[in-house]
């Protein structure tokens, strides 16, 4: 595993020790960032449920302005460490589970243009944090929200504050492209 392209192209990242992190393929990942490519740079980046914080990362290195990972395992948060050393750019490692998080994030009054979710699959966490990233309003008008997710009917019961704007399958996973309204 290793960053795309950018600042950081060609650096190594690591994986979580353990089996409750899933990495998300190298083809999906340049597949997200080929459609979001210009949405990056200059961009204020949630990366949650982040894992290894490989789509975090992947974000510094092509200019983001800032880029919170939010992940409540230590394992995640040790290897999101190590992916982030060296990096002077704006980042904020958070240990804590994603409704914290949220609620956190709000009492910051914190805007994201790019939301990465990529949580556990049968769960039902998708759900929870789309409707806490509309009640808690931290999108900004022009967000882009990349979900990874197992099951086609995952998004069926979308809020319509939300239009899946791209939606591709992956093997097992599906990533959609979601857009506020």
């Amino acid at each position: 595993m290793q960053i795309i392209t950018g600042k950081y192209r060609a650096r190594k990242l690591i994986s979580p020790e353990g089996v409750q992190t899933r990495p998300t393929l190298a083809r999906v990942k340049e597949s997200i960032f080929n459609i979001i490519a210009s949405s990056v740079s200059g961009s204020t980046v949630l990366d949650l449920f982040a894992g290894s914080g490989a789509f975090g990362v992947e974000c510094i290195s092509r200019g983001a302005s800032k880029v919170i990972f939010v992940d409540h395992s230590i394992n995640a948060i040790k290897a999101i460490k190590v992916n982030t050393k060296n990096m002077t750019e704006d980042f904020e490692i958070l240990q804590n589970d994603f409704e914290s998080a949220l609620k956190e994030l709000k009492n910051r009054e914190i805007k994201f243009n790019l939301v990465m979710l990529d949580p556990p699959y049968k769960s039902n966490f998708t759900v929870v944090a789309l409707e806490l990233l509309e009640e808690y309003s931290l999108l900004s008008s022009d967000a882009k929200i990349i979900v990874e997710h197992e099951d086609a009917n995952d998004l069926q019961n979308l809020s319509n504050y939300y239009i899946i704007k791209t939606s591709k399958k992956y093997g097992i996973a599906y990533v959609d492209v979601l857009e506020v309204r």
